[in-house]
């Protein structure tokens, strides 16, 4: 079974860098750099992060990493990346989406992990802004396209083993 695991921040002690802060659905654990190459390396996905000339780097291709927040010490929270254009101190990653009342509302978590869900045109915004620093872009028409989540890959595999087998039985 695949498990979820989105990198939220990096925790840093001044220029060194602590640990990962990862959400794995439920809550949020902390990986050590080493920890998490080895997940990357045995095959396992880490959203947000990837590993080029055995470096963790952020995920740009796999799950529209474009930044990560960094805590470096009370209340003090830096983007990565540097960037003039982005002046923020909270980023919003979108792990999923769900309709209500026939309307599109997209699942995120932000970097101080308050768990929240944005309408399209909010997330068009956040987008634009840089605000939404992974999980999902923007794509031809100014359509949002979402990440592939692993954990919903190994569900929809369970349901449709649970279809066949049943299917078999009759």
């Amino acid at each position: 079974m695949c498990k979820m695991r989105v990198v939220v921040r990096r925790e840093m002690l001044g220029a060194r860098e602590q640990a990962w802060s990862v959400w794995n659905g439920k809550e949020v654990m902390e990986y050590t750099g080493n920890q998490i190459k080895s997940l990357i390396k045995s095959g396992q996905k880490v959203c947000g992060l990837a590993l080029k000339d055995n470096e963790l780097v952020s995920d740009a291709e796999g799950f529209f990493t474009t930044n990560i927040m960094e805590h470096r010490y009370c209340g003090n929270f830096t983007p990565m990346i540097e960037n003039e254009s982005v002046m923020a101190n909270v980023f919003y990653i979108v792990i999923g989406s769900h309709e209500e009342k026939g309307v599109t509302y997209y699942d995120c978590i932000s970097t101080k992990f308050e768990q929240t869900a944005f309408n399209e045109s909010d997330v068009r915004a956040y987008l634009r802004l840089g605000i939404i620093s992974g999980g999902a872009r923007l794509g031809a028409d100014d359509k949002i396209e979402l990440a592939p989540l692993e954990y919903e890959k190994a569900e929809e595999t369970k349901q449709e083993e649970k279809k066949e087998g049943g299917a078999k039985k009759k």
